[in-house]
């Protein structure tokens, strides 16, 4: 489900297609500026529906099954691979050498060491979106691949989130924040991009850091 089923209007950027994506892209001198704004009440009711779907997420760590909306009892790293299984792993550096085993369609376009915008940002594989715990692309590391709309609860990251990469095939990524009774405020992300969210300013005063509650892709 690609962002474009969302009542949005959407900057180039957030809609950018990779023609060709090899195994280095050129990086961007700095990283776009995402389009800010508040979801209209037609677009809201169209994504709570898509959340009321939602299921619990149970990832694969350490050979055993632990369900993510519980804590991820140790890891630093979760991959969800195009079949929808979960990995976790105790850090980046292990799951990105465990990438080529649980998905190898995204290991022939790895992105080694890729920097985008001011800072340079921990190894985001091509095609997923990263969603970082801290500023910079440190701290815990969440990422996807397939579309779809991420409760970020379920994965225990809502109000969480202070920085991401967006290394897709096509589009971009729409990061929500969840208000009750007022209108949920979007932050679409442009694609080849990563961005330090206390950076991008929110709608009602400052900062998005901290405040992701789902996700589109």
């Amino acid at each position: 489900m690609g962002i474009a089923r969302v009542a949005v209007t959407l900057t180039a950027a957030a809609c950018a297609v990779v023609v060709g994506m090899t195994t280095a892209v050129a990086s961007p001198a700095s990283a776009p500026e995402p389009e800010v704004g508040i979801l209209t009440p037609e677009a809201e009711a169209e994504v709570n529906a898509r959340l009321e779907q939602s299921k619990p997420v149970i990832a694969l760590y350490k050979g055993r099954q632990i369900n993510l909306a519980d804590g991820w009892q140790g890891a630093q790293a979760c991959t969800e691979v195009p079949s929808g299984k979960v990995y976790c792993y105790d850090s980046t550096e292990e799951a990105d050498a465990a990438l080529p085993t649980i998905d190898p369609s995204a290991a022939a376009r790895k992105l080694p060491g890729a920097a985008f915008g001011p800072t340079a940002f921990s190894d985001c594989s091509s095609p997923y979106f990263c969603l970082f715990e801290s500023g910079n692309g440190a701290g815990r590391r969440l990422q996807w691949s397939a579309d779809g709309t991420k409760q970020l609860a379920d994965w225990d990251f809502r109000d969480k989130a202070s920085s991401a990469c967006v290394v897709r095939p096509l589009g971009g990524a729409l990061v929500y924040d969840a208000r009750t009774g007022l209108p949920d405020p979007y932050m679409a992300l442009g694609n080849l991009a990563c961005y330090n969210f206390i950076d991008v300013g929110y709608p009602t005063g400052g900062s998005w850091n901290d405040k992701a509650d789902y996700v589109e892709l």
